[in-house]
């Protein structure tokens, strides 16, 4: 029964949503009718802009913890809600956004403050408001998260990236590094509680996201993130995530409705 009503939400979305978009992308699971929309670790509001361009009504806000790229986001989006702060203490009233998404921060979330990051998402959801996280999966792959190199060779971490655009905004923000944790979909749903209906699990990626991503070091020590070279690693990455590798994959992406 679960799985038919996953066919039919996928069905419903694949025609609002006429791009296409890969199942491990955001813009795939937001609703063509949504009014007000939530970005939780926006960053410099690449995200909100993709939202804003195809949906030029919607109402956009967007939250993360690094000065620098608030201020990107706020410049490129003047007309959005952007904050400077935490997911798990969100500056935002009850029940204000029928979508919320969370892309690639829990696992840069203090692990104390998880279960409270996704609490918060709910409060600032309507009733039957849809949540969509992605973060990196438990996967065969897993060991190979660069940003966890910093903990396993951190010598050897330290004289390829130094600090570079990589880690100042976490000093500037006074926010803890913490170790890079891969989640099955069970232990997504537990942090979440049973306040949450499933609409989805999907999977992507496999080995060319986490190479991709320690091919980029020498560029974020130089502080040439804007490299051609860098883009087309993106790219890589972001093409072999729509590849879905089941359980051994390297990302995983989770659409939950508030009940």
């Amino acid at each position: 029964m679960q799985q038919q009503s996953i066919g039919l939400l996928e069905s419903r979305l694949n025609s609002e949503n006429l791009n296409h978009t890969s199942r491990m992308e955001p813009l795939r699971w937001i609703p063509a009718n949504t009014k007000a929309l939530l970005d939780v670790g926006c960053n410099t509001g690449d995200l909100l802009h993709t939202f804003r361009e195809k949906y030029p009504q919607m109402h956009l806000a967007g939250i993360d913890i690094n000065h620098s790229a608030i201020q990107t986001a706020q410049d490129k989006l003047p007309d959005a809600n952007i904050h400077q702060g935490y997911g798990f203490q969100l500056p935002f009233p009850d029940e204000g956004f029928q979508c919320v998404t969370c892309i690639e921060v829990i696992e840069h979330v203090p692990e104390q403050h998880r279960s409270l990051l996704i609490s918060e998402m709910r409060r600032v959801l309507v009733p039957g408001g849809r949540l969509v996280l992605r973060c990196p999966h438990a996967g065969i792959f897993s060991w190979l998260d660069a940003q966890n190199f910093r903990f396993r060779l951190p010598k050897l971490y330290m004289t390829l990236v130094r600090e570079g655009n990589r880690d100042t905004h976490y000093r500037e923000a006074e926010e803890e590094l913490v170790w890079h944790h891969h989640f099955t979909c069970n232990e997504l749903l537990g942090l979440a509680g049973p306040e949450w209906e499933v609409e989805t699990c999907q999977f992507g990626g496999l080995l060319l996201f986490p190479i991709s991503d320690i091919l980029r070091w020498p560029f974020y020590r130089l502080k040439r993130t804007d490299n051609w070279m860098v883009r087309a690693l993106e790219k890589m990455a972001t093409a072999e995530l729509s590849v879905n590798f089941g359980k051994s994959s390297y990302g995983i992406l989770l659409v939950l409705k508030k009940r």
